[in-house]
């Protein structure tokens, strides 16, 4: 099957294409050894229903095989429950032109599992690697704090010594029209290489929520005027986590230093690495007077104030 990437689609891939570089091709790769038979790299996501991992052979000699098609079976093995899936195949084209061999299967990993993945020759001849998904974490929130100029709000994530790859708050709405999903406005805290918290307790990461700085941000996502006071019915936040395999030098996730190769290296039998991701969530609720103090309408006060 062959099928062509975006940047909107697909996206595990994009994570790939950072490490490997665009422009890599399947039957070219200077790193060959005896005992290396593949380049893997790839990361199981439990928010999603479809993994994906790039499959790069290691081999000088390409002849008896057809056009797109390398000589590859991956399979998983879910440790905790036995279970086998074997991958399938498909050729991805790049926004720059270039190809790659993507494996897929349709399953959702689940946190504290196992999965061994498997990347066999015919042969015989093989490279493998594990990941073990990261945990829930438990949550702790403080009551909002009310400065002078501002409110906001501390959370604390508990058995988290490492600082997340992604921290996001939303910011969920009334929609205006009735019987119409909510809406929600997703605010990224801090980029890749500029995490956003901190690290408290020793096994602890703590986010200050800027309830009120936040609103700016809101506004431009849901696409109204800044004087504007939408129904506010929640607030939360999603961390995304590594497993712990998956730790980046002096816990950075710079993309100059990932690009360099060994970087990372968990794979028997080749080259790259199988890592996974975790998506922690917590939603909670505001009081009536801090809604209102930080620009929104709480749900009810149309009512109260229709007369």
């Amino acid at each position: 099957m062959r099928i062509r990437l975006t940047s909107l689609a697909l996206l595990p891939i994009l994570l790939m294409t950072v490490v490997f570089g665009t422009g890599c091709e399947d039957q070219v790769n200077p790193f060959v050894e005896e005992d290396r038979y593949f380049t893997i790299f790839g990361y199981l996501d439990t928010a999603s229903d479809q993994q994906f991992v790039r499959v790069i052979p290691l081999r000088t000699d390409f002849a008896g095989l057809e056009a797109g098609t390398i000589d590859a079976t991956v399979t998983s093995l879910e440790v905790e429950s036995g279970q086998v899936i074997t991958w399938q195949d498909s050729v991805v084209t790049y926004d720059d032109g270039s190809t790659g061999h993507v494996f897929h299967a349709p399953f959702r990993p689940i946190p504290g599992w196992t999965y061994e993945l498997t990347v066999a020759r015919e042969d015989g001849n093989r490279a493998q690697a594990s990941t073990t998904i990261p945990t829930v974490a438990g949550v702790e929130l403080d009551e909002p704090t009310i400065s002078v100029a501002a409110v906001f709000q501390k959370i604390r994530w508990t058995d988290v010594d490492f600082p997340p790859f992604r921290v996001e708050v939303w910011y969920r709405f009334l929609n205006s029209a009735p019987g119409r999903p909510f809406l929600d406005a997703v605010i990224p805290y801090g980029n890749v290489g500029d995490q956003f918290g901190q690290i408290v307790q020793g096994d602890k990461w703590e986010v200050l929520v800027r309830l009120t700085d936040d609103k700016e941000d809101v506004t431009r996502e849901l696409g109204v005027s800044d004087d504007a006071e939408p129904f506010l019915m929640s607030v939360g936040m999603r961390l995304t986590m590594t497993s712990d395999s998956w730790r980046p030098p002096d816990g950075v996730f710079d993309r100059e230093v990932l690009v360099q190769p060994g970087t990372f290296s968990n794979v028997d039998g080749g080259f790259g690495f199988f890592g996974s991701v975790n998506q922690y969530t917590y939603e909670w609720t505001l009081e009536p007077n801090i809604t209102s103090l930080i620009g929104y309408t709480y749900p009810g006060k149309r009512d109260l104030t229709s007369d």
